[in-house]
């Protein structure tokens, strides 16, 4: 698509979309809470602690939110084509793999863990919220004990800003489940290890705050990126975006690179965190591998278009690094016309390449 060099700007484009309920006042978020915990008085009185902050209680309810509303249990069920296609299902919660008996037993389990997580902040001491909301979500995501030793109060909350409850226990979850991600869909065996490993550091750096930049700088990050000058590399790196009029915004997720958990639930199906995992693996940790995605006023809810989108080598005796875009693939429950997608798209990649 054209020759990485050296100018583009980038203002970040957030790539998650609203969560299921809508950012509110605490009054708001405190009535939320309430309803999926079966208890607004509980939920009240939360919201009147000057020890819990207000991104704490969205906190609190997105947990809630994402853990009993939306919960599946991967451990009970594993990973497969049972599961949803679509960001807008697991919202909806409606999908047999939500709905199921093993799913709704353990929402029960989360809801019940969660009123007395409340219960213990309303009595608890100043700086107790942010602790707790951490060790609740490490708990419901079965992460490795490096991961949770590493996480921290702001990356849980980045990552509960992204729902990246499921993603993160889908992934973490598949090794309690039989290890699906260790064969290949024609039933080959994988390297098991290698791809454990993979997870957890994966599920380390989204805890601690710096999966986007652990991409990029870790060892096998920076080999794939030997050849480019530090300002190609930065604008490779940058969060990029291309404002296509009439609200299209066409990007590279944003800030954090969170949103790249969902992007393969946009149209395909071919795999996502949940079907055939180990697919996702490799645009999770590779820094030449990114997605463009596609926000459209259309459908206001999150991305809507999604393409793959890598940095590679030519084969030349001189190499030069190429940008290779894939097919551009619209969400399933997404209505709405596409004519001026492709052409967005392909000047936000030329843009991108100049």
């Amino acid at each position: 698509m054209g020759e990485v060099c050296s100018r583009r700007r980038s203002d970040g484009q957030g790539g998650s979309g609203p969560a299921p309920s809508s950012s509110g006042t605490s009054e708001e978020e405190a009535v939320a809470l309430g309803e999926l915990l079966g208890d607004h008085a509980l939920a009240k009185k939360l919201a009147a602690c000057e020890t819990v902050s207000e991104s704490q209680l969205r906190g609190l309810r997105q947990l809630a939110e994402q853990s009993v509303r939306m919960g599946i249990d991967y451990a009970g069920l594993g990973l497969g084509w049972r599961h949803p296609e679509s960001r807008t299902a697991y919202r909806g919660a409606r999908h047999g793999s939500t709905t199921c008996k093993k799913s709704r037993d353990r929402a029960d389990k989360s809801k019940s863990s969660l009123v007395k997580l409340v219960d213990s902040l309303i009595a608890g001491n100043a700086g107790a919220a942010g602790p707790a909301i951490t060790a609740a979500f490490c708990d419901e995501i079965s992460p490795c004990a490096d991961a949770r030793a590493a996480a921290t109060d702001e990356g849980v909350l980045a990552a509960l800003e992204a729902e990246l409850l499921l993603p993160l226990r889908a992934l973490n979850e598949d090794r309690l489940a039989g290890s699906t991600m260790a064969r290949t869909f024609g039933g080959r065996a994988l390297p098991a290890e290698k791809i454990q490993a993979c997870v957890d550091q994966i599920t380390l750096h989204v805890l601690d705050g710096s999966f986007s930049k652990w991409r990029y700088e870790n060892p096998v990050g920076q080999r794939q990126l030997e050849g480019l000058t530090p300002e190609q590399k930065r604008i490779w790196a940058e969060a990029t975006k291309t404002e296509a009029g009439d609200g299209l915004v066409v990007h590279e997720d944003g800030p954090g690179e969170l949103g790249f958990f969902w992007a393969t639930k946009i149209g395909g199906p071919s795999h996502g965190f949940d079907i055939e995992g180990q697919c996702l693996l490799p645009l999770l940790a590779n820094a030449r591998h990114k997605v463009v995605l596609v926000s459209d006023p259309q459908w206001p809810h999150h991305p809507c278009g999604r393409a793959h989108f890598r940095l590679l080598w030519t084969h030349e005796s001189l190499q030069r690094p190429v940008l290779w875009l894939e097919t551009l693939n619209t969400c399933f429950d997404a209505h709405v016309n596409t004519r001026l997608w492709g052409r967005a798209v392909a000047q936000h990649v030329v843009n991108k390449a100049r």
